[in-house]
């Protein structure tokens, strides 16, 4: 199969572009700048947005994985420019990648979407079937493009991938905050913190969106895969200290307060880690019989310095 992927440059791509190319597929890259994995076909990728022009680089594609996107900046205010800054990038730039990618005779379109599609914090488990009700721009932006995918694509050749917070080398977003956080001994105000909270290894990613390349049934499939194991932040901060050879630094702050640190600049990452936000898994196995080849244990420890080895 030959697969054009998007944002080839980025956190995601860095472990899913191996793992394709470790499969025999032909995999071709679209970035603004070229990854530098060798045997991987390099191209130039037009500027995401409603007027790229995306037919040189799909040309002969049977598949596409959309990765581009304006990513989630928790420091951007909710203003009408950012509004229409997301809208821009993520929704009418994939509107317009789907098209051009269904006039050319692409079978199946992977789009890597968002759970904060769906919401940004919930008391009970996201589902496929669960309305969406995205409160952020970023969230609001990739409900708009899956719509989009949906109507370009047709039902047989789209599937949405809904992640939780993907983390893993590479990841210089907010879980790499947390966890240089937790390397230094910073004592964090999450004490007294009872939530739960889903989470997604990268190489687990890269594992799913492979499955969702070869299964048919993940044809017309909203899917929204985590590690398998949901986590209160207390517990994240133990594990992650433990991956890290550091000791775990609490300090019981109310989450009351937490939340009203929510509109202090640098606070919003605190308060959004105070908040549930967990995935249903039912959907994922019985549609495509996949379990996370890495544990979350695992998916930790290979932000000190380990290794995610490809499993059978």
């Amino acid at each position: 199969m030959k697969i054009l992927v998007t944002g080839a440059s980025g956190f995601v791509a860095s472990h899913l572009l191996p793992v394709l190319a470790g499969d025999g597929h032909v995999v071709r890259a679209a970035s603004r700048r070229p990854p530098s994995i060798c045997g991987i076909e390099s191209v130039a990728a037009p500027e995401l947005g409603p007027d790229a022009d995306w037919r040189p680089a799909l040309q002969g594609v049977d598949a596409v994985v959309h990765l581009a996107a304006r990513a989630h900046i928790s420091s951007e205010s909710a203003g009408v420019a950012t509004e229409n800054l997301y809208q821009r990038v993520n929704a009418e730039g994939t509107a317009t990648l789907a098209h051009q990618a269904a006039l050319s005779g692409v079978t199946r379109f992977v789009f890597l979407s968002s759970c904060h599609s769906v919401a940004a914090l919930a008391s009970e488990a996201l589902t496929p079937d669960t309305s969406p009700h995205p409160t952020t721009p970023y969230g609001r932006s990739k409900l708009a493009a899956e719509e989009a995918v949906r109507g370009s694509m047709g039902s047989g050749r789209f599937t949405i991938i809904r992640p939780p917070l993907v983390y893993g080398p590479g990841n210089l977003a907010n879980f790499a905050k947390l966890a240089w956080l937790v390397g230094h001994g910073i004592p964090l105000p999450f004490g007294a913190v009872h939530n739960r909270r889903s989470f997604l290894g990268a190489a687990n990613l890269a594992d799913f969106v492979r499955r969702c390349l070869s299964e048919p049934a993940a044809a017309g499939q909203v899917f929204l895969p985590s590690d398998g194991r949901d986590v209160s932040t207390p517990e994240l901060i133990h594990e992650l200290a433990f991956a890290l050879g550091r000791t775990a630094r609490l300090v019981p702050v109310p989450e009351s307060v937490l939340t009203a640190g929510a509109s202090i600049p640098g606070f919003a990452l605190l308060s959004k880690l105070a908040g549930s936000l967990f995935l249903d898994q039912t959907h994922v196995r019985e549609q495509l019989g996949w379990t996370p080849p890495f544990t979350f244990q695992e998916g930790l420890r290979f932000l000190s310095g380990g290794k995610a080895m490809r499993k059978p």
